[in-house]
């Protein structure tokens, strides 16, 4: 196994978790700012006021996306055995 193979699989390996993460890491920052704006104006300090909304809206996002998620991992998977197989012969 050459370097630039293990180069590629790791630069592979990051795309492919930012893409799976992205989704759920930008709802829950925006539900997170929104949550916090609400509270600001509010006057509320309720310390689980931040998590449920985040925790639902998290959720919803992750069942959501995940066919696009599940794709993604089989394509990788797909890839690293077509690498395994090129650096074995």
């Amino acid at each position: 196994m050459t370097m630039e193979l293990v180069i590629r699989m790791t630069q592979e390996l990051f795309v492919v978790a930012l893409l799976v993460s992205l989704p759920a890491l930008v709802v829950s920052l925006a539900a997170g700012l929104v949550v916090s704006i609400f509270q600001t104006v509010t006057s509320i300090q309720d310390q689980t006021l931040s998590y449920v909304p985040r925790i639902i809206l998290v959720g919803l996002t992750l069942v959501l996306t995940f066919g696009f998620s599940f794709q993604q991992a089989v394509a990788f998977m797909q890839r690293m055995l077509a690498y395994a197989v090129e650096a074995g012969s």
